[in-house]
């Protein structure tokens, strides 16, 4: 099976963390759902720890090679160190498809980093974990003039410009809090001009792999979304007491044009379920350093035994394919380990130098 992931598992972690950072104000469970929607997304009340709960799942129909829907979570523990300084968390990220499963994770303790793989957890070496902090902190200073949290509005994304027909749907319990549920259809059309404002922002990480990411949508792009995804779904549950949220999900239905079926490989359509909650808001976690990680230079040997190596450089991945390699192999990818690091290193702090050092970690460079 070839692995979807294409990108370091820090910066998945650090894209995440906007997520868990969402805010509002207010009360009462028989409001208007305009007015639970402006609280809950306008005001900036801080979310500084919680445990994150991510779901995504894809059902495809019409391949004939994909069997069963393609599912990702992301879950953990995260802890705010302040509005610009890299947060501690604990995230394990699991991939399902056909069958099998590809289990990873990334560990921030503030000021070290970890990344787990199938099992194993390997200490990133401090030049490549300060790139990454770097880029964090940069990103956050660059937010609203680091006067408030990140947010999805402040990222471009504010569901009170898409959402079409909310409506209350009354109270509904989420991890032992009780919240107002507001149920609406979405505007395709006004959503996608929010996710072209986000692609925009991810390149402020300065973390290479987020440059890979298309910096907006064109008009052409736009136009096949819109045709394709059909019935599209989004609720929020809003925290009755302080409108603070603890769970967003979105669902949508796609169908592929006959025209364009033959290039995706017979796909002809399927759904899309992304689910967020957040359990234990603002009460204080607990992220340790985990024992006995092995040391940096492992990692690559690991990632060559599963074909991926582009985990860290944004290539393909492909999870249990191939063998270990050859002993040349391994030493190969430790020299290259090795050279990314004091590339990282010598860049002294210097966004796109730290950007440039990504290309010794792809074959051949």
């Amino acid at each position: 099976m070839r692995s979807p992931i294409r990108s370091s598992l820090l910066v998945l972690a650090l894209l995440a963390v906007p997520l868990l950072l969402l805010a509002g104000c207010g009360g009462g469970s028989g409001e208007d759902p305009q007015k639970v929607l402006q609280e809950t997304f306008s005001s900036n009340k801080k979310v500084t720890s919680g445990k994150l709960d991510l779901t995504l799942s894809v059902t495809t129909d019409g391949v004939q090679n994909v069997k069963g829907p393609i599912t990702i979570s992301l879950v953990g523990p995260f802890q705010s160190q302040g509005k610009t300084t890299l947060p501690k968390f604990d995230f394990d990220l699991k991939i399902g498809a056909q069958g099998q499963n590809f289990t990873a994770g990334a560990i921030s303790t503030g000021d070290k980093g970890y990344i787990k793989l199938q099992g194993n957890t390997y200490a990133v070496s401090d030049q490549v974990f300060n790139a990454f902090k770097a880029g964090f902190q940069r990103s956050q200073a660059q937010q609203n003039g680091t006067k408030t949290n990140p947010s999805l509005s402040s990222l471009g994304i504010n569901p009170k410009e898409w959402l079409k027909s909310p409506s209350n749907k009354g109270e509904t319990d989420v991890e032992g809090t009780t919240t107002i549920h507001i149920a609406s259809g979405i505007d395709v059309s006004k959503l996608l001009n929010g996710i072209g404002q986000l692609l925009g922002k991810a390149s402020q990480l300065g973390v290479s792999q987020t440059q890979r990411l298309p910096s907006t949508l064109t008009a052409a792009q736009k136009k096949n979304i819109q045709d394709a995804v059909q019935d599209p779904t989004f609720d929020v549950y809003s925290g009755k007491s302080d409108k603070i949220v603890r769970r967003i999900t979105i669902n949508l239905k796609f169908k592929v044009p006959q025209g364009s079926q033959q290039r995706a490989n017979g796909l002809t359509g399927g759904q899309v379920t992304l689910d967020v909650k957040i359990a234990q808001l603002n009460q204080p976690q607990t992220i340790n350093a985990p024992a006995n990680a092995k040391p940096f230079s492992d990692l690559s040997s690991a990632l060559s035994g599963l074909g991926a190596l582009g985990a860290l450089s944004g290539g393909a991945a492909g999870a249990g394919a191939g063998s270990t390699g050859g002993t040349g192999s391994t030493a190969s990818n430790t020299a290259k380990v090795q050279a990314y690091a004091q590339c990282v290193q010598q860049a002294a702090g210097d966004i796109s130098k730290q950007q440039g050092c990504a290309k010794l970690l792809t074959p051949g460079g």
